[in-house]
């Protein structure tokens, strides 16, 4: 980078430089000379202080909005991917990964506020009340399913590094084992598992397999049967051969659910409800026929 001449029009050129000035991201020789002219012009010096006092403020509206977990998740990605990169694009990577986060968040602060805040992971109560809160809008039977999600997927820090499919397979145990190979081999391009177990929520015993790509979090819900507990009575959104599916949305989630024998199956995610109906109907035959 070279040095920037001042001399006529130091205005208009020092004003080019304000932002770089305010990031400290000029060379030094450039910082002085913008330094210098700062010091005999009070209308340039009242614009730095202007953006100054902007930055501050989305700072602090930043730091004092509560973002959802799975921008949380994409935006992670978004950063870890670019260490990937070859080092001579690493470094615009990185940068432009973090711009796109600062304007995800920023947008964030007005997309995000028509949302229930987001609890502590620590603080179970308030998972409690929120899950209850953003499902008020669906049966009771779908209710079950969307719990789950967001109690083990949205709220669970999950390793950096996945288990292994062995690993997960030993997890779901052996009244569940090869429903790992049937969810795989059926799941969109791109998507992956990122965890398969067995876990329990509200009283209730759930089977949960967790799958994410490009930062979304879906779930594949299994939990038996209660008495008096069906899906007839909805309107059935799509259908896999004999399986009929139905889907609801709650708040940010869409929530597809479909019978097999003596068990619920729930496909949860943050995705459009077109998405998340089309994951539920290429998954519904062979988990149906695996669990019947």
């Amino acid at each position: 980078m070279s040095r920037i001449q001042f001399g006529e029009g130091g205005c208009e050129k020092t004003r080019k430089l304000l932002d770089a000035y305010v990031s400290n991201e000029l060379l030094v020789e450039t910082n002085q000379d913008v330094v210098r002219h700062l010091e005999g012009c009070p209308v340039c010096t009242a614009e730095v202080e202007a953006r100054m006092l902007l930055r501050t403020r989305l700072r602090s509206a930043v730091k004092a909005q509560d973002v959802p977990p799975e921008l949380q998740v994409r935006i992670r990605q978004q950063i870890q991917g670019s260490e990937a990169a070859p080092w001579f694009a690493a470094g615009w990577m990185r940068w432009a990964a973090a711009a796109a986060a600062c304007l995800l968040i920023s947008a964030g602060i007005w997309l995000n506020r028509p949302y229930q805040k987001m609890p502590d992971i620590a603080d179970r109560p308030a998972q409690n009340s929120y899950i209850q809160k953003v499902s008020t809008s669906l049966a009771a039977v779908l209710k079950v399913g969307l719990g789950d999600h967001i109690h083990c997927s949205v709220f669970r820090r999950y390793p950096q590094n996945p288990p292994t499919v062995e690993q997960m397979e030993d997890m779901l145990g052996t009244e569940y084992k090869g429903l790992l190979p049937v969810v795989r081999a059926a799941l969109p391009s791109g998507y992956r598992v990122i965890m398969s177990h067995q876990c329990t929520y509200a009283g209730r015993k759930f089977v949960h397999l967790t799958m994410e790509k490009d930062g979304h979090l879906v779930s594949l819900v299994l939990s038996r049967k209660q008495e008096g507990e069906t899906l007839e009575g909805l309107s059935p959104a799509a259908s896999a051969g004999a399986v009929e599916i139905f889907q609801a949305s709650a708040d940010r989630y869409q929530v597809a659910g479909f019978e097999a024998g003596n068990f619920f199956a729930y496909v949860v995610s943050d995705l459009k409800g077109s998405q998340n109906l089309n994951i539920a109907s290429t998954l519904a035959a062979g988990v149906a026929k695996f669990l019947v």
